[in-house]
This record gives structure tokens, C-alpha cells and sequence, in this order.
């Protein structure tokens, strides 16, 4: 299991002045992986500013999911749309969102996706990446970004066109392959987890189940969200069947016997058994991801 401390992680701000997109987040990649099933993720903590660093979108969509949960505030991400906190909301692949404007509260934001629908979207996120550097100078040779939109001229009708502004980053990356599906889910789902209620699963253990989401094909090929309480120093056990991410919202994890702080970060990958504990109500939402076979 990798385990990852929030507070010890490095916090980045995005240079405005080299973005796609207007604002600057102040940003912790928390993990970023590639399971050997091709399931990649990337697991962010984002604190947003206000004023003119104050992060804005268009509307758009993308080939990969997400699920984003609020950690304090309440964060936008459409008009009249917010993620207050300690709510989460499941973002599917192909589902339209945005206008979007984040100026204050912090949140984690997890994407993932399986193959080239997700790759593509971590290479665009990679700090200080080379490769993303060069598109977006061959971007601003034949066209010009604002307001996170970029405008361009259609090679085949020889007109203006103006698209959001990372969907050209990935049409550029992979030379017009890009390709976003149709969403079986058109909207983000928003989740209020405080009015859900817990079942008693074995001693000192207490589950309460939000959702399951398929954007795959397969028994197996939805993501799974819970939250377990953990009291008595009772075991949960992240079980091997498949890829789990999960962190805590509050102080009394227990590690290999180690006490760990609030905003602990779990990854315990796919065909691997973990054993964590926990004292004094500790919550952890658990995810449950996808697998395709």
C-alpha cells in the first residue's frame, strides 16, 4: 500500500502566464499511476485563489472520469453549481460541465481512465511537462488563447473556429484523434454523503454506500464510492480484486500500527491485500475502481 501524507506534499502554483486556461491553482499531486490493467489516475489536492488568480473554464467535456470532493468551501463547476463542502460529485466521461469559476475553498480531484482516454489528460497535467510546453507554443503559431478558449482557423472550411482550450491541447497531441464519447450520464452527479446513513458491517466497522457508476462495459466496470468509519481499532481490509483509493477526513487512521493525521492518502493496487485501523470514528472514503475484465 502507498500511503501519502498530505501535508508533506510540495504545493505548486500554475504560472497564469503559461496556462490554457486564466487563473492560478495552487496545486498537490497527490499520486499519479498507471496500474498494469492500463487503468491510469491522478489524484490532486487544489486550493483555489480569488482576484484575478481565480481559475475559469468554458464549458466542455472529456474522454476521462473524475470525482471531486470538497474539502473546504464551496467549489463551482457550472452556473448556479456547487460542490459544497464535504459533498463530492462524480464527473462521467462524455458529460458536459462549465462554465465553471473557482475562487476560493480547496478540494481533491481525481482522474482516471483506461488506455489513451486518460494518458493524454495526464501528460496535459504533468507539471513543468516538455512535451505540453511545445504544443502550446505550436498552438500559439497558428491561433491565440482566451478566456480558456482557443481560436484557430479550419484547415478544412478556411473559417474561424473557437474550441475549449485543452480540447485543442489534446487534439493537437494526438493529431486530431481526439475523439470525446457520447455521455450515458449527461451531468456531474452530486453526492451530500452527511444524509446517507451507516450500516454496522462488524465491530468497530460502519460502511455507508453513495453510488456506483458504470462509463464501461462489464461486471466489474464501475466505480464503486463508500465511506467506512473505523472505531475500537477494528481492521477494514482493501482487498485485491481490484485498484482502491481511498483518504481520510479526519484524524485516527492507524498504518502498520502508525498513527496517521486527517487527509491521509491510500493506494492499494489491484491483486494486493491491505489491512489499515482506525480509533475515535475515523472516516475514510473508500473508491473502488473500475476493471474492464
Amino acid at each position: 500500500m502507498k500511503t501519502v501524507i498530505t501535508s508533506d506534499v510540495p504545493v505548486r502554483a500554475q504560472d497564469p502566464a503559461r496556462a490554457a486556461r486564466p487563473g492560478s491553482i495552487l496545486r498537490q499531486t497527490l499520486f499519479a499511476e498507471t496500474a498494469e490493467d492500463s487503468l491510469s489516475f491522478r489524484l490532486i489536492r487544489s486550493q483555489y485563489q480569488g482576484g484575478d488568480l481565480a481559475f475559469e473554464s468554458p464549458r466542455h467535456h472529456h474522454t476521462f472520469q473524475q470525482l471531486r470532493w470538497t474539502e473546504t468551501g464551496s467549489v463551482n463547476y457550472a452556473p448556479d453549481q456547487n460542490i459544497d463542502e464535504g459533498d463530492l460529485a462524480y464527473f462521467p466521461r462524455g458529460a458536459y460541465y462549465g462554465p465553471q469559476r473557482k475562487d476560493h475553498g480547496a478540494a481533491f480531484l481525481l482522474q482516471y481512465g483506461f488506455g489513451e482516454e486518460f494518458l493524454h489528460a495526464r501528460a496535459r497535467n504533468r507539471d513543468n511537462n516538455a512535451e505540453t510546453e511545445a504544443v502550446l507554443e505550436r498552438l500559439r503559431e497558428t491561433g491565440t488563447f482566451e478566456g480558456g478558449r482557443y481560436t484557430d482557423t479550419d484547415p478544412e472550411t478556411g473559417r474561424p473556429r473557437t474550441r475549449d482550450s485543452v480540447e485543442a491541447i489534446y487534439d493537437a497531441r494526438t493529431n486530431g484523434r481526439h475523439t470525446v464519447p457520447a455521455a450515458g450520464y449527461p451531468t456531474p452527479i452530486p453526492m451530500h454523503p452527511a444524509a446517507f446513513a451507516y450500516y454496522q458491517a462488524a465491530h468497530g466497522i460502519e460502511i455507508k454506500h453513495l453510488g456506483s457508476f458504470y462509463d464501461h462495459a462489464g461486471p466489474n466496470a464501475d466505480l464503486h464510492i463508500s465511506i467506512v468509519r473505523l472505531t475500537d481499532n477494528a481492521a477494514y481490509t482493501f482487498t485485491p480484486e481490484r485498484t482502491q483509493i481511498a483518504w481520510t477526513t479526519n484524524d485516527g487512521l492507524r498504518v502498520d500500527g502508525t498513527a496517521h493525521p486527517k487527509l491521509t492518502c491510500l493506494y492499494s493496487p489491484r491483486g494486493q491485500r491491505d489491512d489499515v485501523t482506525g480509533v475515535d470514528g475515523v472516516e475514510i472514503l473508500v473508491l473502488d475502481m473500475p476493471r474492464l475484465d
